[in-house]
């Protein structure tokens, strides 16, 4: 295979798993952002349901909790905290079917495998002696001598 080929399907595989986690992380941004605007809506529903008892309570009323405002908006977090738990819930799916759909593909040799999980070798590098004449320092001849005058001086830096 040439080069380019090498080229246009290592761009292929790249482009594919990045198009699926982009998707994932997309997915899980959205349902973080419905969290959000859930968390934000009990916060909401519990400020309510505080000043209603605190009114209550300075009003000196000993029914407050049988109250029907309190009964809804007690029945309204409810509502709420389940609906958060399924949010975590579908995260928790999203990442699960994006590493089964991961490793069955890693399984297979397919391309939606992440590049960065799998090591390519660059056969240039494979070779020891093709390698190690550029990656070595020359080591010099001859150890540098003493002057009359003092230290050892460097050819290099003198």
């Amino acid at each position: 295979m040439s080069i380019w080929d090498d080229a246009k399907k290592n761009l292929a595989e790249l482009y594919t798993v990045t198009a699926d986690k982009t998707s994932e992380l997309a997915k899980v941004t959205s349902r973080r952002y419905d969290k959000f605007g859930l968390s934000r809506d009990m916060e909401r529903q519990f400020s309510e349901l505080g000043s209603i008892v605190y009114l209550a309570l300075q009003q000196e009323q000993k029914d407050v909790l049988e109250s029907p405002e309190v009964a809804a908006l007690l029945a309204r977090i409810t509502d709420l905290e389940q609906e958060l738990r399924r949010k975590e819930d579908e995260i928790e799916d999203i990442h699960r079917e994006h590493a089964e759909r991961k490793a069955a593909a890693a399984a297979a040799g397919g391309a939606d495998v992440d590049p960065a999980d799998t090591a390519q070798s660059d056969p240039v590098m494979d070779d020891p002696s093709a390698a190690g004449a550029a990656a070595e320092e020359p080591v010099p001849d001859e150890t540098p001598e003493a002057d009359e005058d003092g230290p050892v001086k460097d050819e290099i830096n003198p």
